[in-house]
């Protein structure tokens, strides 16, 4: 397999799949947001001096801010890299869910061959065993089935 081949054409193959593991992505470092926010409120509140509730958030601020930037500035990244990460499985099941829908119409199926990196490549060993296995009995189907009446002399219905 050259290089060229290996390379991947599409970032997002299964919009589906990959969308909602972004979407669970941004939830997880929302709520952990959250956790932290209020760990560190209740915290301040607890050891630090008596005072009105909303002030601790301009103190929260100016130390825990720009931390809170840096993770903002921090998620596209590793949204882009759970992408990447995402594709060694889903580009695999992609493949091999058109595989089986071909298979599943008659029409003859080449051996899927994952990527490097992909996962699943025992998957796709025994599918390709399944689909050679579907292709022997249909060309013996095919074989013993006798020919219609008229069709050796060339006559027409």
């Amino acid at each position: 397999m050259s290089s060229k081949k290996s390379l991947r054409k599409q970032f997002f193959v299964d919009p589906r799949v990959q969308g909602g593991l972004v979407w669970r992505l941004i939830l997880y470092w929302m709520l952990c947001l959250a956790a932290t926010t209020t760990i560190l409120l209740c915290w301040r509140m607890i050891t630090g001096p008596a005072r009105v509730f909303y002030t601790h958030f301009d103190d929260m601020w100016f130390h825990y801010g720009p931390a809170l930037i840096v993770s903002l500035l921090l998620l596209p990244l590793v949204i882009v890299d759970v992408i990447r990460y995402s594709n060694r499985f889903a580009g695999p099941m992609l493949r091999l869910r058109r595989s089986m829908r071909d298979l599943a119409r008659g029409e003859h199926v080449e051996p899927l061959h994952f990527r490097n990196g992909d996962f699943w490549h025992e998957f796709a060993e025994e599918f390709n065993a399944v689909a050679a296995r579907v292709e022997q009995a249909t060309v013996r189907r095919d074989q013993s089935e006798p020919e219609p009446v008229g069709a050796a002399a060339g006559e027409e219905e």
